[in-house]
C-alpha cells in the first residue's frame, strides 16, 4: 500500500522517521528558497526545522535533503539573514544545526555563502554567545570551512574577532569536542594565513594554553595531536618560537609528546622541538640543559631503534646530534649513552 503524500505546505510536525522521497525533499527546499527571497523569517525558521528535524537520526533522509541541495540552500539563507542588520541570532543558529546535517564538502557553492564576510561576522557572534549547542554548530561549520580552501582560510583569519574567539574557547573551554575543534581551526588558520596570523595567536597566549592543553588531556590521543598540530605549526613561526622557549612546559611536554600517545603525536613532537633548536640562538646551555634533563636524548635514541618515517628518523637525528655537540660541553652527555645504539649517528 502506498504511503500517503505528506502535506508540506500546513507544516506538519516533523516526524523523524519519514522515508523522505526526492519530491519532498526538493518542495522543502523550494519553500525555504522562497522564503528567503522574501525576507520572511517566520516561514523560513518553519523550513529550517523541518530540515532538521527530518535529517536528525534518519541517514536515509539526511543523504536525500543532501543530494537535493539543501546545504546550499541553508548557506543562502545564514548569508542572507547575516546581512540584516544585528542578524537575529535565534534563526541564524537554527540555520547552523540544520546544515552541520546536510553539508556536503563536493560543493563549492555552499561556501559562497557560508564563508562570505557578512556570514563569518555571524559565526563568530555565534562563538561568543556562550550558547554551547550554537557554538559547537558554529564551530563544525567553521571546521568544514578552513579545511575546504586554503583561500578561504585565510579570508577567515582576518575575519575580526575570530582569532580571539578561538583562544577563548580554548582557555575557557565548553566541552572536550570544542576544544578540538577550536584546535583543528587554529591548524588550519595559522598553516594558510600569513605570519601575522601566529602573531596574533601567540600574542594572545595561545602558546600557553596549548600547552596546558596536553597536560591536561593526559595520554587522550586526539587531543594531544589537534594540540600537537597546532603547536608545530605556531612553532614555524619567530612569535611562536619565542613564547615557546620562554614556557617551562614547553620541553617537558614535547619530551613526553615523543613516545607513547600516538604516531603523528611523535611526528609533530619531534618536529617541534626540531624547529626550536634549529632557530635557537642562545648562547647559554640552559635550554639544552632542560632538554637532557627531561630525558630528551634518551627518548630520541629510542625512536632510532624503532621503525618510523624517514622524515622523523632525520630530525631526531639531527637533534641528537644537536644535544650531544652541546650536552657534551656542559658535561650533560655521557658517552655512555650511546651503548646499544644500533644505527650509527
Amino acid at each position: 500500500m502506498d504511503r500517503p503524500a505528506a502535506n508540506f505546505s500546513g507544516y506538519r510536525s516533523a516526524d523523524a522517521a519519514n522515508r523522505l522521497t526526492a519530491v519532498e525533499a526538493s518542495s522543502i527546499l523550494s519553500q525555504l528558497s522562497a522564503a528567503i527571497r522574501l525576507g520572511d523569517r517566520a516561514e523560513c525558521r518553519k523550513s529550517v526545522a523541518r530540515v532538521r528535524d527530518l535529517a536528525t537520526g534518519n541517514d536515509r533522509n539526511r543523504r536525500r535533503l543532501a543530494s537535493a541541495g539543501a546545504a546550499v540552500v541553508l548557506s543562502t539563507a545564514f548569508h542572507a539573514f547575516s546581512g540584516v542588520a544585528a542578524g537575529p541570532f535565534d534563526i541564524l543558529s537554527e540555520i547552523l544545526s540544520a546544515l552541520v546535517l546536510v553539508f556536503e564538502l563536493k560543493d563549492e557553492e555552499v561556501f559562497w555563502g557560508i564563508g562570505a564576510p557578512e556570514s563569518m561576522d555571524s559565526i563568530v557572534s555565534i562563538l561568543k554567545s556562550r550558547d554551547s549547542s550554537a557554538m559547537l554548530d558554529a564551530l563544525l561549520v567553521l571546521k568544514e570551512i578552513v579545511s575546504f580552501d586554503r583561500d578561504l582560510a585565510r579570508a577567515a583569519a582576518m575575519i575580526d574577532g575570530l582569532i580571539e574567539a578561538l583562544v577563548n574557547l580554548i582557555k575557557d573551554p565548553i566541552s572536550p569536542r570544542a576544544t578540538k575543534l577550536s584546535l583543528f581551526v587554529t591548524f588550519h588558520l595559522v598553516a594558510s594565513a600569513e605570519e601575522w596570523t601566529a602573531a596574533r595567536f601567540a600574542g594572545m597566549g595561545m602558546i600557553s594554553l596549548i600547552l596546558e592543553t596536553i597536560v591536561d588531556s593526559g595520554t587522550e590521543k586526539r587531543m594531544s595531536e589537534l594540540a600537537l598540530s597546532a603547536f608545530e605549526r605556531l612553532c614555524g613561526f619567530e612569535q611562536g618560537r619565542e613564547k615557546a622557549y620562554d614556557n617551562a612546559l614547553t620541553v617537558p611536554v614535547l619530551v613526553r609528546g615523543m613516545i607513547g600517545i600516538s604516531d603523528l603525536a611523535t611526528d609533530l613532537a619531534v618536529s617541534s622541538l626540531w624547529k626550536l633548536y634549529k632557530s635557537w640562538e642562545g648562547e647559554g646551555g640552559c635550554v639544552v640543559i632542560e632538554a637532557l634533563e627531561f630525558g630528551a636524548f634518551l627518548k630520541l635514541l629510542m625512536l632510532l631503534q624503532v621503525d618510523c618515517r624517514e622524515g622523523v628518523r632525520e630530525k631526531a637525528t639531527e637533534l641528537m646530534k644537536f644535544l650531544n655537540g652541546r650536552g657534551e660541553g656542559l658535561g650533560c652527555v655521557d658517552s655512555r649513552d650511546f651503548r646499544g645504539l644500533n644505527r650509527p649517528l
